[in-house]
């Protein structure tokens, strides 16, 4: 299924906002565009029972204009469902002095099930970019922990046509027991800033003045520098607190970012 999001700047100046030109999407994807108070738009991936099934594949193409910002999210967090074998494919292209910020809630697998996600982002030299892709270890209350089939995620990053950085993440219990080799980790994140040295610079800082923490009772943080950008690694002991980690590092720059702050009315 392929689905289609363009985002552009309209008007000029400080009453300058960023308008959703196009959202085209087909079931089991929709797209949720509301009103917020800043010059961003937002947009919400939603899909029919929350989440994926059978062999769903997902594509999404998204287009961030010259100068506008998007703030790309889901309703809640994404479940992958029993004997499920499904794909999600982003294509996201950022224009110069645009902003993307991809922060969609983590991703659930249930017992038995697999998902293989990608996600690509052509990024002008001048554009930002933000994002957060995280995963749990899944329905503890159902005691499905590291009981999923496989996730398989991968993140390209490519400034002014060139490749900056590529990650892949292969969790399968044909390597062993996922549980077992876990550990007391139970949510975990990957999270990307490029376009913002400033951010980087506190971010850098913040973490590194934290001390070396227990991955069982608090989470654990690192983040590599680069000239582009940085990536940010945490693994915690719970969902709650993976959230929290992530929004105590990133909700107050992104508000600034966005003119609003996202995290204020979802729950």
């Amino acid at each position: 299924m392929q689905a289609q999001l363009s985002v552009s700047l309209d008007g000029a100046g400080t009453s300058a906002r960023s308008v959703v030109l196009a959202a085209e999407a087909h079931s089991p994807l929709s797209l949720r565009t509301p009103r917020n108070h800043g010059h961003a738009a937002w947009v919400y991936q939603s899909s029919l029972g929350g989440g994926f099934v059978g062999s769903d594949d997902v594509r999404l193409s998204v287009e961030v204009a010259p100068g506008a910002s998007l703030f790309l999210s889901s309703q809640a967090s994404s479940k992958v469902y029993r004997a499920t074998d499904a794909r999600y494919t982003l294509n996201a292209t950022v224009a110069a002095g645009a902003t993307l910020v991809s922060w969609p809630d983590p991703v659930v697998c249930f017992a038995g099930a697999g998902l293989n996600q990608r996600q690509s982002f052509a990024l002008d030299g001048r554009a930002r970019l933000v994002c957060v892709d995280a995963w749990t270890s899944g329905r503890l209350a159902h005691g499905e922990r590291w009981a999923f089939e496989r996730l398989e995620s991968r993140i390209d990053v490519d400034v002014d046509g060139m490749r900056v950085f590529r990650d892949a993440v292969s969790l399968t219990s044909q390597a062993g027991a996922l549980a077992a080799r876990m550990g007391p980790i139970e949510a975990m994140a990957t999270v990307l800033v490029v376009g913002l040295p400033s951010l980087v610079e506190t971010l850098a800082i913040q973490i590194q003045a934290q001390p070396l923490a227990d991955p069982s009772l608090s989470p654990l943080v690192t983040i590599s520098c680069w000239r582009w950008g940085a990536v940010i690694r945490v693994g915690a002991p719970s969902a709650e607190r993976l959230g929290s980690t992530l929004r105590d590092l990133l909700a107050a720059p992104v508000a600034a970012l966005l003119g609003d702050d996202p995290w204020a009315r979802k729950w």
